[in-house]
């Protein structure tokens, strides 16, 4: 008897809240944070990479200490770059040059692309650590795209 009745008074919950709630459903042009719709979120300007060769090309600096540099040439060249064929190496794997002027055209891979640093040994290895050889997970190329929303980090000391 006990059980009948709570499940009537349960049902009968769920009933009304479905009434009462029926008018305030949210259309599907209404729904999300955004005070406009999808549909009138303004298209990007296409932009373009740079056609540079690798070593004939100007390099943006670093917008803060520890970022990965951009890549200043093209790579469409060099696509895919996977552990069996990275052509980046030919010109940047110079473990001897590291802490050195760069030559033009000529930057090394940083210390840490020599220092497996899974492990708890901050020993650098003669050979690239296998965890760095796709390059593009952290570099990515330089392009002329402009900001899509407004940047205001400024680095501090």
């Amino acid at each position: 008897m006990k059980t009948g009745i709570i499940l009537t008074g349960v049902v009968l919950s769920i009933a009304f809240s479905l009434v009462v709630n029926a008018d305030s459903a949210i259309d599907e042009l209404n729904m999300g944070l955004s005070q406009t719709s999808v549909f009138d979120t303004p298209t990007p300007e296409a932009f373009t990479y740079s056609t540079a060769k690798a070593g004939k090309s100007e390099v943006l600096p670093r917008a803060w200490p520890g970022i990965p540099p951009l890549i200043p040439h093209r790579i469409d060249e060099y696509l895919p770059i996977v552990a069996e064929d990275n052509q980046c190496r030919d010109c940047h794997e110079k473990p001897k040059l590291i802490g050195r002027e760069p030559r033009k055209g000529k930057s090394p891979m940083s210390r840490s692309h020599y220092v497996d640093q899974r492990g708890d040994s901050d020993e650098m290895s003669d050979e690239l650590v296998g965890a760095r050889f796709v390059c593009t997970q952290c570099h990515v190329p330089q392009s002329g795209a402009p900001a899509l929303v407004e940047n205001t980090f400024q680095l501090t000391d």
